[in-house]
């Protein structure tokens, strides 16, 4: 594991990353379709006929089949039966209003993060925003789910996000490896350290980690979010991660494990850690004001889907588990019987 520079950056090393930003990309003109038919694609403007593309019923995005009853009215497969005792008209199946949902498009609302989806289906729009890999997350120094006076509000995607941290606020980037244990001397002065992984260095969307340390009465607490917006899209990866100290005297260990790494975009900056998923840190574990950290991230591989006989509800992967370790007069480390799961 490498690790960023010494100074209120983190613990000493050779492993800062050097990150260097991509130049804004034109974004593509588009021509307007002025035919009188359903040309090949429409420019969705949000200010125009928007019962010509949401269902009458449930006022979401109409996807085909749509149906018409004779007073005009749009709507949804789901919503057919219940808009006829409603409205008292009979509704059929609408080809032309089929065509013409299939043919309006608009571009993803992220082409200034970077996303080169291109144009897309009006009813996708919202499922792409979703999954978009250029979703925006936030600045670590947001000061609130709104921004505000005082915190930086900044949003852009993850590259975006890297780059900005290692300008705008000239925090080193910690380079880790999957699988692989590490060490890091963090201090309590810079409340959060971001981090990712070496095997993503090629990859334009990397996976970041952001690491949060909070000073408390007695030590400190210490938590990890994967930091991402597209938390829902399939095939987004998945990690755990366990935290340790050790005790520098009698070698006594404290150590926290996460199965599933939580995610978040980081809406309201840095999320502050819990009792529930951070590693508490007794004061006498301190190394002055650094936290000696032990760190270990493993990607996860996904899991095969069962078979569709398969009614067994899947095991709980979430809860988090606290262990803690003593060592006897022999020096002889042992493990406590009855771990507190959280």
């Amino acid at each position: 594991m490498g690790h960023g520079s010494s100074g209120d950056g983190g613990g000493g090393g050779d492993g800062a990353l050097a990150v260097v930003p991509e130049e804004a990309k034109p974004q593509p003109q588009m021509q307007r379709q002025t035919a009188l038919d359903v040309p090949p694609f429409l420019i969705f403007e949000k200010c125009r006929a928007p019962e010509l593309l949401e269902c009458h019923a449930c006022h979401l995005p109409l996807k085909p089949p749509i149906f018409s009853c004779d007073d005009g009215h749009l709507m949804c497969s789901s919503c057919r039966g219940a808009h006829g005792e409603d409205c008292g008209r009979v509704a059929a199946h609408c080809r032309l209003a089929d065509a013409y949902a299939g043919a309006v498009k608009l571009p993803c609302d992220y082409v200034k993060f970077g996303c080169e989806a291109g144009l897309i289906v009006y009813h996708d729009a919202a499922d792409h925003r979703r999954a978009c890999q250029y979703a925006p997350c936030y600045c670590p120094e947001r000061a609130g789910p709104g921004g505000g006076e005082g915190g930086c509000n900044f949003s852009g995607s993850r590259q975006m996000l890297l780059d900005h941290i290692s300008t705008e606020h000239s925090s080193p980037i910690i380079v880790v490896r999957y699988g692989q244990p590490g060490k890091l001397s963090l201090p309590l002065t810079r409340r959060w350290h971001v981090l990712v992984g070496e095997e993503d260095m090629a990859d334009r969307q990397r996976n970041v980690f952001l690491l949060v340390l909070a000073e408390r009465d007695k030590g400190a607490a210490v938590s990890m979010v994967c930091v991402r917006a597209d938390e829902g899209a399939p095939a987004v990866p998945q990690f755990s991660y366990k935290l340790t100290v050790e005790h520098a005297g009698s070698g006594a260990r404290v150590t926290f494990e996460l199965p599933v790494m939580t995610c978040s975009s980081l809406p309201g900056g840095t999320p502050w850690p819990d009792e529930v998923t951070s590693l508490y840190v007794p004061k006498a574990y301190l190394s002055g004001d650094a936290v000696p950290l032990g760190i270990h991230i493993d990607k996860l591989v996904p899991p095969p889907l069962p078979p569709p006989s398969d009614t067994t509800p899947p095991a709980p992967a979430t809860a988090a588990v606290f262990k803690f370790t003593a060592t006897d007069q022999g020096n002889k480390k042992r493990k406590s019987s009855n771990p507190r799961k959280l």
